[in-house]
């Protein structure tokens, strides 16, 4: 089964690509042998991706699955990136506890391609854009070692999650030119990162639904990130991210969609890698991609939605952000303001936007595309 996300990433990025197995629930599965208990599974894993510093990546693996979860017990899978000819690996394990998991403890030992972009577009958008319009939305490095969480959801709407990571973080280039068309002759170049050792540990909350009912609801999510002392490793920060989303169906018809995202490093110095932008696809449409970055940031963003036939919704949107360095600069900043409109098929993923910088009277308006969620 070749899977392809299309759904809008979250800013907030799961502890282990055990969260990004496409697992299904018992009630989905086949048996798999003669008194083996019904509830539990095999389910193979397979993806496809491409970007600029792998080429094509094919994942081939398995994970094991319980009735009680919809995370798998165990799993393992191998990526093969040919365009630098790199092993890619990640296996780990989900224990839950509890007739209904309350406690659930898990981790992974992995070498994969990184990226802190995952918020912005999915992977799936990601790799149609990067192979059709040599068009890659996401900067990368390699990352190699392991990670371990503990997770305490007594409802289905909260969650608390601690864990901690160890791993190497080396840098990627571009390895390949290859799109069937695309404004530009090549992909533009990968940053290289800081390279090191980051330990760290993070703290996760999460109160709302994981997913929104059909008539919407409210979501909000803050995680703490701190690498170094108590910890060892070559860097030395502590940072806040939250989001905050909100969908509610105004009518049969009619539909409000609103998002806020905020980061802040409040201690010592983050990694180039880990520098927040916003700017283009998925952030402030009015802009050109990543126009602004820092230590700092917020976004939010705006659409209220009118059916205007069947399958196909009429929209317009308000886009307000910024990204700067220094946690005590905030004042100084002069947040972008775009405005624009756009048209969606359905509840799916493609859609067509206009958007223009409210900032700047005589800038253009920009013409986006996207095939997966806005937020």
């Amino acid at each position: 089964m070749l899977t392809a996300r299309f759904a809008s990433a979250s800013l907030l990025q799961p502890d282990s690509t055990a969260a990004q197995v496409p697992v299904r629930r018992a009630a989905e599965w086949e048996t798999l042998a003669a008194g083996l208990p019904e509830e539990a599974r095999f389910h193979r894993i397979t993806r496809l991706r491409y970007n600029r510093v792998d080429g094509p990546a094919a994942t081939l693996g398995a994970a094991f699955q319980t009735g009680r979860t919809p995370a798998p017990a165990l799993f393992a899978e191998g990526t093969y990136a040919y365009s630098r000819e790199r092993g890619l690996y990640e296996a780990g394990f989900a224990t839950p506890f509890g007739d209904r998991p309350v406690l659930t403890v898990g981790g992974s030992a992995y070498r994969r391609t990184a990226t802190e972009d995952e918020w912005i577009d999915s992977e799936g958008e990601n790799t149609i854009f990067a192979l059709a319009a040599r068009t890659d939305y996401r900067d990368y490095y390699e990352s190699e070692g392991g990670q371990g969480y503990v997770a305490w959801s007594p409802g289905s709407d909260f969650e608390l999650r601690g864990g901690a990571r160890f791993e190497s973080e080396r840098s990627l280039a571009t390895r390949t030119r290859v799109a069937l068309t695309g404004h530009h002759p090549v992909f533009r170049p990968n940053v290289p990162i800081e390279e090191g050792d980051d330990q760290s540990f993070t703290v996760h909350v999460r109160v709302g639904p994981a997913e929104f009912p059909a008539q919407g609801g409210t979501r909000g999510e803050v995680i703490y990130e701190r690498s170094g002392a108590p910890l060892a490793g070559d860097f030395e920060y502590g940072r806040l991210r939250g989001a905050v989303r909100h969908r509610i169906r105004l009518s049969k018809t009619r539909e409000f969609r609103a998002r806020l995202i905020a980061g802040s490093t409040l201690t010592g110095t983050v990694p180039f890698q880990k520098l927040w932008y916003v700017g283009g696809i998925g952030t402030l449409r009015g802009h050109d991609f990543k126009s602004f970055g820092g230590d700092q940031f917020y976004l939010v963003n705006a659409e209220f939605y009118q059916r205007a036939r069947k399958n196909i919704y009429a929209f317009t949107f308000l886009d307000s952000g910024a990204a700067w360095f220094g946690k005590g600069n905030l004042d100084r900043q002069h947040p972008a303001l775009d405005a624009g409109l756009g048209v969606r098929l359905g509840q799916g993923p493609a859609a067509v936007t206009v958007a223009k910088n409210l900032r700047d009277g005589g800038s253009k308006p920009l013409v986006g595309v996207r095939l997966g969620g806005s937020f």
